[in-house]
């Protein structure tokens, strides 16, 4: 049985794209008067906003970047709940894991991860939410997984973690930790299938499914 389950947020937990989509295209259009399809900007996320920013202007130019994570910050800040919902079978299986130690490691910035994740009523699941800007570098960096395991007097072979993207398959890879991937989320599913994940899923129902069956 896993002692720590470890998820990832947008695109694992939480169906973000559209938000994030509407919030970078507000972003591109008053730097440079034209957005991206969501599709495109889809493709950004998963190293944090700067990244992502970066990304979607398409620009080495640091001035212009942070202006734009400033810019994407002020309008998301305040729509980041407008369209982004839990995936089907979230809440089931917080559930399921209750009374194990369940953590969010994500890129996202710090204040945004804890917003969406109290506005949409799952704060409460979770004995700790690890985000940019707090104490521990970024993914694929595994330094706040091995703290956990470290604080919790636990081997890597008790915990779990679950992700969408390569970004989450190399962090699971460099913590020494089993990496359950979900197909659903921002990345190309052939992408994902090269990755060669521990396993790899189509959605949280499916990994629910697993992990009652493996008795995790």
């Amino acid at each position: 049985m896993k002692q720590l389950i470890i998820y990832d947020l947008d695109g694992t937990l939480v169906d973000t794209a559209e938000d994030i989509a509407e919030a970078t295209n507000a972003m591109l259009t008053t730097l440079t008067g034209n957005g991206l399809p969501p599709e495109e900007i889809r493709q950004c996320v998963g190293k944090g906003l700067h990244d992502l920013v970066r990304r979607a202007l398409k620009t080495a130019d640091e001035a212009l970047v942070e202006q734009g994570t400033r810019l994407f910050g002020e309008y998301y800040g305040r729509h980041l709940l407008d369209h982004s919902r839990l995936y089907p079978s979230a809440v089931e299986t917080l559930q399921y894991f209750r009374g194990r130690t369940q953590v969010v490691i994500t890129n996202k910035p710090d204040p945004f991860a804890k917003q969406l994740l109290e506005g949409l009523g799952v704060e409460r699941y979770f004995a700790s939410i690890i985000a940019t800007g707090g104490a521990y570098p970024k993914k694929p960096d595994p330094t706040a997984i091995r703290q956990l395991t470290t604080r919790m007097r636990c081997a890597p072979s008790d915990v779990l973690m679950v992700g969408d993207s390569l970004i989450d398959v190399e962090t699971g890879r460099n913590a020494g930790v089993f990496t359950v991937i979900l197909a659903h989320g921002f990345q190309d599913h052939e992408d994902l299938v090269a990755a060669k994940p521990d396993a790899l899923v189509a959605d949280l129902s499916e990994f629910l499914a697993l992990a009652q069956g493996q008795g995790w």
